[in-house]
């Protein structure tokens, strides 16, 4: 069985994960994989899903037709040259909690991490706490504030199963499991700018504020409302809640050729110019996946 969301972010985002991630949304299988060396594409493919095949929420089943999207994932990885026997798969924003706990003198004890966070988290969750699977980093203290902050992961353990079970039954491990919009971030340029990324999915979009150099705000909105919509409250929360006194770089990244035609208002009231996350000429819908596997897109010649 994979470790999954059981890791923590921090093992996680180390670069000895496999070579290979896939990604199951709602409308897509997405399959993808690097050089050894992660500076080259070995093989990327994605296929549609029919609209019943696989639904998103932290109820399961999410995977309905599972022989159809065993079938698919099987096809994709003859058609990509996969090689080897693990692989990332990356999960649906909506099927995983993403949070910030604030600790005053956290434990160095995992246990009594973990422990301390699921007491945290206990009464926002709309799931059980106690068995979910949970995923932590501890990203240290704000500039002013007290404490320490942490970024936790968390989605309901019979969710993780399914996906670890449907690679099983491929013979392949699901050797780690990551969120979506934490996959793609790998791709950013690291910088000390206060960063807004706005990523769309079929079923939601996430905005993420990074300040100071490190990840310190996410918001899942679910449906598709405008990108200003999806990004004004959380644009408000930088100012009012954090401090922040001006926005430098805007990300979007998105599987729909419609959020092109709606960056013109982001640019428009936000004063920022909406730029693509990295590797330029790749379409979106690979990009979680490559930054699932750390691909280091700025040695693309």
């Amino acid at each position: 069985m994979g470790k999954g969301l059981a890791e923590t972010l921090t093992e996680v985002l180390k670069p000895q994960t496999p070579l290979w991630g896939c990604e199951v949304t709602s409308r897509h299988i997405v399959l993808a994989g690097v050089s050894p060396g992660r500076n080259a594409i070995r093989g990327k493919v994605a296929s549609a899903l029919p609209a019943d095949a696989l639904t998103i929420s932290y109820t399961p089943p999410n995977i309905h037709d599972v022989e159809l999207i065993r079938s698919t994932v099987k096809r994709l990885m003859s058609e990509a040259g996969f090689t080897g026997s693990e692989i990332v798969v990356v999960v649906p924003d909506d099927a995983v909690r993403i949070a910030f706990v604030s600790a005053e003198n956290p434990s160095k004890n995992p246990e009594e991490q973990q422990s301390f966070i699921r007491w945290k988290l206990k009464k926002s969750v709309p799931f059980d706490v106690d068995s979910a699977q949970i995923a932590y980093r501890i990203l240290g203290k704000q500039n002013g504030h007290p404490g320490v902050d942490i970024l936790v992961a968390m989605s309901p353990r019979p969710i993780v199963e399914e996906y670890e079970n449907l690679f099983d039954s491929l013979d392949i491990h699901a050797g780690m499991i990551v969120p979506s919009t934490l996959a793609l971030i790998n791709l950013l340029n690291a910088t000390a700018e206060d960063t807004l990324v706005l990523k769309t999915a079929s079923d939601c979009i996430t905005t993420t504020i990074f300040k100071d150099g490190r990840m310190q705000f996410y918001r899942r909105v679910a449906g598709t409302p405008s990108l200003y919509d999806a990004a004004y409250p959380t644009v408000m929360y930088y100012q009012d809640k954090l401090g922040g006194t001006g926005l430098r770089n805007l990300y979007v990244c998105g599987y729909d050729s419609a959020v092109n035609a709606s960056t013109s208002e982001l640019e428009e009231k936000l004063k920022l110019v909406p730029r693509k996350i990295g590797p330029a000429g790749l379409d979106d819908i690979f990009k979680p996946v490559l930054g699932s596997v750390h691909l280091a897109w700025q040695n693309l010649i």
